[in-house]
């Protein structure tokens, strides 16, 4: 609800208020004034009454007479009355009667045609017992008489005028009982009837005519209040909302002119002042705000080279670090395989001079005459030249594997070798029934390197499965194009840019725990019963697969199987240096 509605509303309310009210106190005294006016006017009647009774009476008896005697001509005894003497008399002869109520006709006659209002008098006595008795009535309505009841009796004997109001057939009538004295004393009463029709309508016409100004009043008021209003309050007041609304848009240029020096004019050069504020902070902040906004670009800027410089020299330290840790580990790897080949060397040494001399003495016996012509013998030293034959090669191919690889690189086909290896092993295959799945991509690409190295990383890793897997197990040889390895470092930038080959070799033999997979490629290092291994195996082929630039993996659950993967670059003849 807006302000203005609320103000009229709140001073018209007033205003109806104080009219109602003051109507009420105004009709209250109307009615005050009109039940005093017609007690005076009962209490004149009374008296024009006691002195026509007076007059009447006095005209045809002695002046000593008691004006009671002839009131109260019908009654046998006159009645005690409060401050009379209870005298008892002789009632009046009839002309006195007729005297009386000639006289009091007459007087009532007069009266009621003065006041029209008066439609009925009635004057009773008292008799001795102190009831009502009918004395004389002059009736211009026809209506019941009055009926005093006793409360009003009692007052009335105490010299009281009672007014009543009823209601007769829709009409108003006031009734008013006065007391007729005598010397001091009550001994009659007269009861007048009159209609309130008069008054009721003058009433109701003064309570049109207060309504009517009451309303005009109020629509003048209102009116004026309505234009007084709207000219000092209301417009002033939307001035400042239509400027508070462009300020909440942001337009902070806006001002409002004051319409006069009061209060609201007042306001209204707060409000400016008050703008004018912020607008000077506002420009001041967008101000501090744009130099904040520079430097923190700026800072933003500064800190982004920082961060990008920092990130670089992070990466190459991780670079350097990672590749001291891989240099670490291969010279650790290289030192093992040192300590191998002086052992095997030394072993090769220490058994190549006698078994040497045991060669050339079984040529010596093979040779012999007498010997030459058994079969049987023939054989058995044919047999046991083989075997130191082979214990030679054995100690060879120590030597060959401890030594550096020679320069006879070639371009070399891993499904060829694979094919080959599985071969070779095809006796111990068949012996535990082993199923072996092939999955080798066509079109492989070649690798760069020495051919027996890998035969030999291949036949270990497949040696090692048919060893795991247990009766008809299965064994599957996958060969596939891959990127370069994750989390690695190349020691070539090449490497990166050509394609790789990857080749795993799956069991579902009985698994490595995983407490060993950390050691399982370190030299002397098996999980294979004593006597089955000598844990060189892994050791050799990682040390060939990193002289070769790729890497090794191995996963593995226990009673699920293990899977070795290689990966290795596929590079052209000549355009990476090994």
């Amino acid at each position: 609800m807006r302000i203005k509605v609320k103000i009229l509303f709140f001073i018209i309310t007033t205003l109806l208020l104080i009219l109602f009210v003051s109507t009420y106190y105004t009709h209250r005294i109307v009615e005050r004034n009109h039940e005093a006016a017609l007690k005076e006017e009962a209490g004149k009647i009374v008296k024009e009454i006691e002195l026509a009774m007076a007059t009447a009476g006095t005209e045809g008896v002695n002046e000593n007479r008691d004006l009671v005697k002839m009131l109260y001509f019908s009654s046998k005894i006159i009645p005690e009355t409060s401050g009379g003497e209870g005298l008892a008399a002789v009632l009046p002869a009839q002309k006195d009667d007729a005297r009386i109520i000639k006289a009091l006709n007459n007087t009532l006659d007069r009266l009621m045609f003065i006041g029209s209002h008066i439609v009925r008098i009635d004057i009773y006595t008292f008799n001795p017992d102190g009831s009502l008795k009918p004395f004389f009535s002059k009736i211009k309505e026809k209506i019941p008489p009055l009926e005093p009841a006793t409360g009003e009796l009692a007052s009335i004997r105490q010299g009281e005028t009672v007014l009543s109001f009823e209601e007769v057939n829709n009409l108003n009538y006031g009734n008013v009982i006065a007391p007729v004295h005598y010397n001091g004393s009550i001994h009659g009463i007269t009861g007048i009837k009159v209609s309130s029709g008069a008054f009721d309508t003058l009433l109701a016409t003064k309570r049109k005519i207060t309504l009517f100004f009451a309303a005009l009043s109020i629509a003048l008021i209102a009116g004026v209040l309505i234009f007084s209003m709207d000219r000092m309050v209301n417009r002033p007041i939307q001035n400042l909302l239509s400027a508070i609304t462009e300020i909440k848009k942001g337009n902070l240029g806006v001002k409002v002119e004051p319409k006069a020096d009061d209060e609201i004019g007042r306001l209204t050069g707060h409000f400016n002042s008050m703008v004018e504020t912020i607008r000077l902070n506002s420009e001041e902040k967008e101000s501090l705000l744009k130099q904040i906004n520079l430097h923190n670009d700026e800072l933003r800027q500064k800190i982004k080279l920082a961060t990008e410089e920092l990130i670089k020299r992070n990466e190459e330290l991780s670079f350097a670090n990672q590749s001291i840790y891989n240099f670490q580990k291969k010279l650790g790897h290289s030192r093992r395989l040192a300590a191998v080949g002086q052992l095997a060397a030394t072993v090769a040494h220490e058994l190549g001079t006698p078994l040497h001399s045991i060669s050339g003495h079984l040529q010596l016996l093979v040779g012999e005459p007498a010997l030459s012509g058994n079969k049987d013998i023939t054989r058995r030293l044919d047999i046991m030249q083989s075997q130191l034959e082979r214990i030679t090669g054995s100690i060879q191919n120590i030597l060959d594997t401890t030594r550096q690889p020679g320069a006879n690189f070639d371009m070399v086909n891993l499904n060829k070798i694979l094919e080959d290896v599985t071969i070779l092993l095809m006796p111990e295959i068949i012996s535990k029934r082993i199923i072996v799945k092939k999955e080798l991509l066509s079109g492989l690409p070649h690798v760069y390197g020495i051919r027996p190295r890998f035969e030999e990383v291949f036949l270990n890793l497949l040696d090692n499965a048919i060893d795991a897997s247990p009766e008809k197990g299965t064994i599957i040889i996958s060969s596939e194009i891959s990127g370069p390895p994750e989390n690695s470092l190349l020691p070539v930038e090449e490497l990166s840019t050509v394609p790789w080959v990857k080749v795993a070799v799956r069991d579902n033999g009985r698994g490595i725990p995983e407490d060993y997979l950390v050691d399982i490629f370190k030299p002397f290092y098996t999980t294979k019963a004593h006597g089955h291994g000598t844990g060189l195996g892994l050791a050799i082929s990682q040390e060939i697969v990193n002289n070769h630039h790729g890497i090794i993996m191995v996963e593995s659950r226990i009673n699920e199987g293990s899977a070795f993967t290689v990966l290795l670059p596929a590079a052209e003849k000549g355009k990476i240096c090994l």
